[in-house]
């Protein structure tokens, strides 16, 4: 992109989406694991304009909730009544200063625009010194956009609205993307000008290309070479539709420059800012989200969630649900696994099937084979838990921590009640509940004495049996 010294944006998020049918603000649906006009922001990020503006409406305090949270250069400029798109971008006017040169205009609802098209965009109005420039798109099925309107020049002479177009409009399949840039000093002029006399009663800023046009200012539409990206979201089917897209697109990207596998892409749902390496094998209804990262020779899946998660290199994932978590290299989790947040793995670990781990760190070479609750504890290394054992780490006020040691041996089905400690080297014994610190290589056995009665079995029978009878005679 040539340099532009003032570029402004204005992200346009004030509607409600009515066809949406959702208490939610239209721009917060997400596309994946981010809300729509989140890959609008980042891309407009990449310009490095000067200022970003956000024109918000309904539901505004959520959507400046998510502002602040992620994109905090992002000023939000709440528009109390929608009155139109023209009247939206004006909402900004009180910001408006002199030295901006461009202002580029976006739609909070068209998450499939890409930076490099905006920045032609902003080339072909300072090549051509146009007043404004629109990005167009050529579609099959133009139903419910606005159309550009040409002379036998290809000139542009205006941009009629699905709602105001006659029948021959109506057969143009060259539409509005409504991603704009404009010349700052032009936009805000012209913007005082501007006439609801149209079926909506309402602001169109598309009346001002016209308006312009007519006093000698020079307009063009840039075509789209990927049409998509034109796509704006105004109901659940095409929310669905982009979503579909995005994923194709991310997964794509991953799979021809990051060196990634996917033995069903289709059934692969990867956020924007998550980094795989190379030969990493995903596996089929897989979702890795957030800024999550994943080291290369891993095999994810199937049916594995992450989220926000770290995996080492050579890690093994099957069927598991992971949030927040800190793996390490080697490691095998699965199947039907919960690993929660503040887990953090060495080495060579296992967590195997049916077990939970919590806000636990977990020493090299490890394992807690199957049917395990960890949680709130600190593991050695070269440690074994036996199934069914279970850290009791909530007495009903606060949690208490576990510490093991290393080489230590956790039989099946032990219940250890913190604040507990056991020591390097030690045995617990199946069955047992540890209530009191275990020291280096103690044997500790907390378990009632079994007693064997000899021919107890049969004078129980026998018991049970006449009680039978009895019962049946009454």
């Amino acid at each position: 992109m040539k340099a532009c010294k003032n570029l402004i944006i204005v992200v346009l998020a004030a509607g409600k989406g009515k066809r949406m049918l959702s208490h939610t603000p239209k721009v917060l649906h997400r596309i994946l694991d981010k809300p729509m006009i989140h890959y609008v922001l980042k891309e407009a990020c990449k310009l490095n304009p000067s200022r970003v503006y956000v024109v918000t409406g309904f539901g505004h305090e959520e959507l400046e909730k998510y502002l602040n949270e992620n994109f905090p250069m992002a000023i939000p400029v709440f528009q109390e009544e929608q009155l139109g798109t023209g009247h939206a971008v004006n909402m900004v006017r009180k910001y408006y200063d002199s030295d901006w040169d461009d202002v580029m205009v976006l739609p909070g609802d068209s998450p499939l625009i890409k930076s490099k098209t905006l920045e032609k965009l902003i080339d072909s109005q300072h090549d051509k010194n146009l007043s404004c420039s629109l990005l167009s798109s050529m579609i099959e099925d133009p139903y419910g956009y606005g159309r550009i309107v040409k002379n036998e020049k290809d000139e542009v002479i205006r941009i009629v609205e699905e709602r105001d177009a006659c029948d021959s409009e109506k057969k143009i399949c060259e539409i509005n993307s409504s991603i704009y840039c404009f010349k700052a000093a032009a936009l805000f002029d012209y913007l005082k000008k501007l006439k609801t006399d149209n079926s909506q009663n309402e602001f169109y800023l598309t009346d001002i290309i016209e308006e312009m046009i007519k006093d000698g200012h020079k307009a063009a539409a840039l075509k789209a070479e990927d049409a998509l990206e034109a796509l704006g979201v105004n109901d659940r089917l095409a929310l669905s539709g982009v979503t579909k897209i995005m994923q194709r697109r991310i997964n794509e990207e991953l799979m021809k420059f990051s060196g990634v596998s996917m033995t069903d892409p289709e059934s692969a749902y990867i956020g924007d800012e998550v980094v795989i390496s190379r030969d990493v094998i995903i596996h089929p209804n897989t979702f890795i989200y957030g800024k999550s990262t994943i080291g290369s020779g891993c095999i994810i899946g199937p049916s594995a969630q992450l989220y926000d998660c770290h995996i080492g290199k050579n890690t093994v994932i099957n069927s598991t649900v992971l949030i927040e978590a800190k793996l390490g290299e080697n490691n095998n989790i699965g199947p039907f696994t919960y690993v929660r947040p503040g887990t953090v793995t060495d080495d060579k670990v296992k967590i195997g099937g049916f077990c939970e781990v919590k806000k636990s760190k977990i020493g090299r070479s490890s394992k807690i084979p199957h049917l395990t609750y960890i949680g709130d504890a600190e593991i050695g290394q070269n440690v074994n838990i036996g199934a069914s054992s279970v850290t009791c780490n909530y007495d009903s006020f606060r949690k208490n921590r576990t510490i093991i040691g290393n080489d230590v041996f956790i039989g099946s089905d032990t219940m250890l009640v913190p604040p507990v400690e056991i020591g390097n080297g030690a045995i617990v014994a199946a069955g047992s509940v540890i209530t009191e610190n275990v020291p280096e290589d103690a044997l500790a056995i907390a378990r009632s004495k079994q007693v064997n009665i000899e021919g107890g079995a049969v004078k129980f029978r026998a018991k049970k049996e006449k009680e039978k009878n009895e019962g049946a005679c009454k």
